[in-house]
């Protein structure tokens, strides 16, 4: 039997650079068996979104998915809900490592169910989180300023910081992409508990298909 994966929880403010961090280590490791990316299931359209890491579905899908077990997290977070597929326990369970782009607010929830997953907070300046907000025209301006307010919230790691490192991110992508490729997805694997396996394909979805 393989040796148990990791997880790798990706988590910051709006505008931080998380979803840049992904493609980024997509584009440079995504040919690599042994490296998941995992989606995030949102209850948002999915014509605001430029990449292939999320699946976008209605908040009544979303609902039944959750009603019947089918996240390993989910949770809701400025007015959108967000999930976690199970899959994600197969692939630990193969000794895969395996990133989700998570929440702060979630942390704590997925550090319980996940003892020994790798947290990886993404920061950047108060500015700069504006600034990316605005360019990619994907918020409306009160949203902006519910997630420029929210930038504030801290998450207390005293307790974890062997499992926790910070990468910021005022400068270039490379900068940051590269410390994430070097730091953490070259360290060696540590042992996650899963909890529970299962196919990632929505019921009535074809494996592959995105909404």
């Amino acid at each position: 039997m393989p040796e148990p994966g990791q997880l790798l929880y990706l988590m910051g403010a709006s505008g931080a650079g998380k979803d840049s961090l992904v493609r980024y280590a997509q584009q440079h490791l995504g040919k690599l068996k042994s490296i998941r990316f995992a989606k995030r299931y949102i209850t948002r359209p999915l014509n605001l979104f430029n990449d292939g890491n999320h699946y976008a579905i209605g908040s009544e899908k979303f609902n039944q998915l959750q009603k019947i077990g089918y996240f390993a997290m989910h949770w809701c977070r400025h007015g959108f809900q967000y999930g976690i597929s199970k899959e994600i326990d197969i692939w630990l369970a193969e000794g895969n490592k395996v990133i989700i782009n998570g929440s702060r607010k979630y942390f704590h929830t997925a550090r319980k169910d996940y003892p020994e997953l790798h947290a990886v907070m993404v920061r950047a300046d108060h500015e700069i989180l504006r600034q990316r907000l605005l360019t990619r025209q994907r918020d409306s301006p009160e949203n902006i300023e519910q997630r420029m307010q929210s930038a504030e919230d801290r998450v207390d790691f005293e307790d974890h910081s062997r499992l926790f490192t910070v990468i910021n991110n005022n400068a270039s992508l490379k900068i940051a992409g590269e410390k994430f490729l070097n730091s953490e997805l070259a360290a060696p694997c540590a042992a996650p508990e899963p909890h529970g396996l299962a196919d990632s394909t929505p019921p009535g979805q074809a494996r592959g298909a995105q909404r």
